[in-house]
């Protein structure tokens, strides 16, 4: 819970209540995204792939004319495409250009993959940031979906970043889970070697789903388990702090509450768990 605490920049703090035995849990984010666009225009829409750290249950700690939260905070994001780092940081959202590559494994002639492989490298020399494998199940609605309702749960609607000049700003995501699909990981593995990817983590470690190795992170809880989705999505409402008023925000309730839930553009990837650090579980995510 500490490291994840020293994440946050001035004026944020964590909702102790999202603690679970002194660790906090991370989203992670593994995945594909499809088509991302202005709403206003007639822009080409643009795909990459991209692989997103965030800390849930952020606090501001003085209201500042609105909402205190929570808020979803966009810890660390990697990408391929320059331009959605750039439009990404205007938003609050720390993202980097650096190699990424999300991609089906290898099936068996005549038959359809089930696996998906993803890496993670340094732009400059092609250093190793993170890799791994997930496997997934069949594909079902993702409202209903257990693993989904869950992660929700850790998924306020509500994003408070930092743009480029410092300042707090606040804008909202509008899943509609209740278009997409979602698929059932049954396992997975990822390796996060050296980078700041998630908070805490200072030397390499693995991390397996379902823990089947001594020595791996174990996830925290059964609830969270990673999943593979395929959701549209909109991200509205970006504004400085001081200039948003608590009606362009969308209601959210912490853990064991419900969560209500160019244009929408699609996501497509594997979808995050819950991770703890310096313990982090992670899977895949959109």
């Amino acid at each position: 819970m500490e490291a994840a605490a020293k994440a946050l920049p001035k004026g944020l703090k964590l909702t102790p209540s999202y603690a679970l035995a002194g660790m906090y849990p991370i989203l992670l984010s593994i995945g594909i995204i499809e088509d991302a666009r202005p709403r206003l225009g007639t822009w080409i829409g643009v795909n990459y792939y991209e692989v997103f750290s965030a800390i849930p249950g952020v606090q501001l700690e003085q209201p500042g004319g609105g909402s205190i939260g929570p808020y979803l905070y966009p810890y660390r994001g990697f990408l391929n495409r320059l331009l959605p780092v750039f439009l990404g940081r205007l938003s609050g959202f720390r993202k980097y250009w650096d190699r990424v590559q999300v991609e089906a494994a290898k099936a068996a002639l005549g038959t359809t993959p089930k696996s998906e492989e993803f890496s993670v490298k340094t732009l400059l020399g092609g250093n190793p940031v993170m890799d791994g494998q997930y496997t997934y199940g069949a594909p079902g609605p993702a409202e209903p979906n257990q693993r989904v309702d869950a992660m929700r749960q850790l998924l306020p609607p509500n994003i408070i970043g930092v743009n480029p000049f410092g300042k707090l700003c606040r804008s909202s995501f509008d899943f509609q889970f209740d278009r997409g699909l979602a698929w059932d990981v049954t396992q997975a593995r990822i390796d996060l070697r050296v980078g700041d990817l998630i908070p805490g983590i200072t030397q390499p470690i693995e991390v397996v789903y379902p823990p089947i190795v001594e020595n791996t992170i174990i996830w925290p809880d059964p609830v969270y388990a990673p999943f593979r989705a395929f959701v549209p999505w909109r991200l509205q409402s970006e504004k400085v702090l001081n200039e948003v008023e608590p009606e362009h925000l969308i209601p959210a309730q912490p853990p064991g509450g419900t969560e209500p839930g160019g244009d929408a553009p699609q996501a497509t990837g594997s979808t995050p768990p819950a991770a703890p650090p310096p313990n982090p579980g992670t899977g895949p995510s959109t």
